[in-house]
């Protein structure tokens, strides 16, 4: 039999072997990169989602801080104002059956007293409320307690200047607390002490929002002794770095030292879906990897798809790392705009509801006291209540000119041209009453141009500068007037609101536009809240423009700024 030879050429064979290691070694190196690539997502996603825990952890003790102050500075107050109603009553009416009453109204009022203490001088406790509850306290000797601290703190009581404070200590009822001593002091003689007294656990339940307490562990502070933690897994010796947020809280000499820090189901690092999106980073890595190795494969079979199957898979690559990076990009924003609006939700919550609840109550209380005892009241006591709802109406103005304040800039209408003559018409008819009644000449110039802005906040504007003109144009001014007009200084328009009043002193040009200035005439006669050429001068720089004024004493003032002309509109993005 003849046998035939094959010839092989060396060169196909040394060829063909560095493709077949070729297909071995680029997909594990392809997994290993996409592996690594994995991984640095993963350990950039746990250091993006610990920044947002521990922002997270910043804002809540925040709240919490202010809303523990918030709460004892207003039962602090309810107690001086038992105390100051207490002795103001002539004859002098020092009886158990006034202090319950007092003691009752408040505890409704203003729940979060453990109890309310009538001490005798001595330290003797001689009557409690609630009764049941305090029930251990009642009979005992305050100067004989065995902390020496709350011994001279109670010593001290009647020489310190408003409440003197306990350090934390465990209350006859149980549990840890503190006690608060207002002296009552009447003709010279002292009456005996009101004692409040708040139990830490029962403050804390009121302060911690649900969400709050479920999401991290609280911890407070008092002298490094610790009086209140809500869960458990507190870690006291965290080491640097940790996901812990301090503050200090501070309160009539008090001085506690609030930390939190997330729970562990929150800050775990599996949590989040972080170990989800490894598994599925190394997964997809894997699955790239065998689908690269089927396509090296296959190039020795379809070397003329070789080249568009490459490019289609690195377009594919670049669309789904831009996809990625937009989602991205989207979620932080969406994430970021989330907090600010809750931080601005908190803080409306927060005007509207701890400083307007107080003012409607104290007004509650005055009306009750009018229908009830009207008949009955002396003229010195109808005239505080004056003194007083006044004071109210006055407090309530001013939380509504900060709420105001805040507003500007940041709730914008929509913004139209309008003529600037028209507005300064429409303030000056709001104000005829007073205009002629005092018989000022108010002059608007004519031919006024259009400005483009927000319509209702340039007519505030007009209103703050022409109700302040009219204020203090002078009792004995001949011939009071006020002008309205625009100018034209080193090229730019200029508008005015001028009048012939009493001036202002130049050391005062700088100071009238800050929140709660007032002018030496204005705190004498007791009018305004201190905020009306603050709010115009936030109204006119959020406009894009600017404010000042010229004055002489007895001579007038002219306050002058830009406002944005109807061609700003045209600029608008």
């Amino acid at each position: 039999m003849n046998q035939q030879s094959i010839d092989v050429d060396p060169n196909i064979i040394r060829a063909a072997v560095p493709i077949s290691y070729s297909n071995r070694a680029i997909p594990s190196i392809t997994f290993l990169m996409l592996s690594v690539i994995t991984l640095g997502l993963w350990q950039s996603q746990i250091s993006h989602r610990r920044e947002l825990l521990l922002k997270h952890a910043e804002t809540s003790v925040e709240q919490l801080k202010v809303r523990i102050e918030g709460i004892m500075n207003a039962r602090i107050a309810s107690l001086e104002m038992i105390a100051d109603r207490w002795i103001e009553r002539k004859p002098p009416d020092f009886s158990r059956e006034r202090f319950m009453g007092f003691a009752r109204a408040t505890t409704e009022h203003y729940p979060g007293f453990a109890g309310i203490y009538w001490i005798s001088p001595e330290g003797l406790v001689q009557w409690v409320y609630p009764e049941e509850e305090n029930r251990p306290a009642a009979g005992c000797e305050l100067g004989q307690h065995p902390d020496a601290r709350f011994r001279a703190v109670l010593s001290q009581a009647t020489a310190a200047d408003g409440p003197a404070l306990t350090p934390c200590v465990e209350l006859y009822q149980g549990g840890i607390g503190f006690f608060a001593f207002i002296p009552l002091v009447h003709e010279g003689g002292l009456q005996g002490y009101l004692g409040g007294v708040f139990k830490v656990e029962q403050l804390m339940d009121m302060s911690l929002p649900a969400t709050m307490s479920r999401d991290f562990t609280v911890a407070l502070f008092e002298d490094d002794r610790r009086i209140f933690q809500n869960g458990s897994g507190w870690s006291p010796n965290a080491p640097p770095g940790a996901l812990q947020a301090m503050n200090s809280i501070e309160f009539f000499g008090k001085s506690w030292e609030l930390q939190i820090e997330p729970t562990y189901e929150l800050s775990r690092p599996g949590s989040g879906g972080n170990l989800t999106f490894l598994a599925f980073g190394l997964g997809l890595s894997g699955l790239l990897s065998i689908a690269l190795f089927s396509l090296l494969q296959r190039m020795d079979m379809y070397k003329e798809t070789r080249d568009q199957a490459i490019q289609e898979a690195a377009e594919r690559k670049k669309a789904v790392e831009a996809l990625r990076k937009n989602e991205m990009k989207l979620q932080e924003l969406l994430a970021e705009l989330g907090v600010k609006n809750a931080e601005l939700e908190s803080f409306a919550y927060s005007v509207s509801h701890d400083l307007k609840t107080p003012v409607v109550t104290i007004e509650g209380f005055i009306g009750a006291l009018r229908d009830d005892f009207g008949d009955a009241l002396p003229e010195t006591a109808d005239r505080y209540l004056n003194h007083m709802s006044d004071a109210t109406r006055k407090m309530e103005l001013l939380i509504n000119d900060l709420l105001d304040l805040s507003r500007i800039g940041r709730l914008n209408e929509v913004k139209i041209e309008f003529n600037f003559g028209d507005a300064a018409l429409d303030a000056l008819e709001t104000l005829r009453p007073q205009i002629q009644e005092r018989s000022i000449a108010a002059v608007v110039q004519e031919g006024l141009p259009s400005v483009y802005g927000e319509r209702k906040r340039i007519g505030q504007v007009l209103d703050n500068l022409l109700s302040n003109a009219v204020k203090y144009i002078g009792a004995t001014n001949p011939l009071p007037r006020i002008e309205i007009g625009c100018e034209e200084r080193d090229g730019e328009r200029v508008f005015f609101v001028r009048d012939n009043g009493i001036g202002i002193e130049e050391k005062y040009f700088d100071r009238i536009f800050q929140v709660f200035e007032r002018l030496p005439p204005a705190v004498k006669i007791g009018e305004g809240t201190g905020m009306g050429l603050a709010i115009v001068k936030k109204v006119i720089e959020s406009h894009g423009g600017r404010i000042w004024l010229e004055s002489e004493p007895g001579r007038g003032t002219t306050f002058l700024f830009t406002l944005p002309g109807g061609d700003a509109k045209s600029h608008e993005v």
